[in-house]
């Protein structure tokens, strides 16, 4: 005896139904727009007519078109490429083309002092040992925090505090005698939003002592540039005057080729309306004639440019 028409009108809603609801999800999935980056797009304005065989020519202008937000220096890179070779702009020092090997990488931002950080949290059968003030893979005796997938603990000499809802930039300076002792327990860092499947990270900074040095860390993502999970990405940098042993590496840092000049109204970030100017550092990047090409990453996110 077949179903009745009534039931089999039902079941065939119900299904219709499921389908509607999964195509739905899934298009949420495929379709998920990251809250980091800009939508600031900047002109360009590369000074061709002022190329020349010295080492300190104006190589371009920049500026933002139309409306747009401050952006914070620290989370910040600007790259200009002429031809295959590539110049990081900062405010005097960029990131070593010395290969970095393990299971870190770290890039310094335009800021020269803030370090973005990409950890591989990928096995599930060991942690990840991170040395935050050196920026290196650590091990058992000297590292500052552990990672493995979602999964953070903090070492247990070291203090921490989680600042809620504050702009990395705005961290400055920190009562130390506010932070706590308490790293037995797994860090809360992330939220799970189910409607994408993605881990999103708690908005605010985390402060971290150890032997009296200070460090600021704002986890921005749990994918990296390829958007594969279980690479959580921070930025990191010195607080209350603490001396940040990485920025003296030379396997890490070196001088920038290529500077940013700025009018300093805020020097923590680049403001809406500001206009900066990029400049040879002592190296002759640009001779007679330059094919400039700009690159802007803010919180890893590419940045529109419009050469005018």
């Amino acid at each position: 005896m077949g179903i009745k028409k009534p039931v089999r009108t039902a079941i065939y809603g119900i299904i219709s139904t499921l389908l509607i609801v999964g195509a739905v999800w899934y298009l949420q999935i495929v379709n998920y727009e990251s809250s980091l980056g800009t939508n600031n797009v900047v002109n360009v304005d590369n000074n061709e007519a002022g190329y020349s065989n010295n080492t300190d020519d104006v190589l371009s202008v920049l500026s933002f078109k139309g409306e747009a937000e401050n952006l914070s220096w620290s989370s910040l890179e600007i790259t200009l490429k002429d031809q295959e070779q590539e110049y990081a702009c900062t405010f005097g020092s960029q990131s070593s083309d010395n290969g970095q090997t393990g299971k870190m990488h770290s890039t310094l931002g335009a800021d020269a002092k803030t370090f973005t950080t990409v950890i591989d949290a990928t096995s599930e059968d060991e942690f990840t040992l991170i040395d935050i003030s050196n920026q290196v893979e650590s091990n058992e005796s000297s590292y500052w925090l552990k990672f493995s997938k979602t999964d953070l603990f903090f070492a247990e000499d070291v203090s921490w505090k989680f600042l809620p809802n504050i702009e990395f930039a705005s961290v400055e300076t920190v009562n130390v005698s506010e932070l706590s002792n308490d790293t037995d327990d797994r860090i809360e860092w992330y939220e799970y939003d189910f409607s994408v499947h993605r881990v999103i990270p708690n908005d605010g900074v985390f402060v971290l002592e150890k032997n009296d040095s200070l460090y600021k860390i704002k986890i921005i993502s749990y994918y990296n540039s390829d958007d594969d999970s279980r690479y959580p990405t921070m930025l990191v940098s010195a607080l209350n005057g603490t001396e940040f042993p990485a920025l003296q590496n030379p396997n890490l840092v070196v001088p920038s080729p290529c500077k940013i000049i700025v009018d300093d109204q805020q020097p923590n970030y680049w403001n809406s309306n500001e206009t900066i100017i990029l400049k040879e550092n002592g190296i002759n990047i640009c001779a007679e004639t330059c094919d400039l090409v700009l690159k802007i990453k803010y919180e890893t996110i590419e940045v529109k440019v419009n050469y005018l």
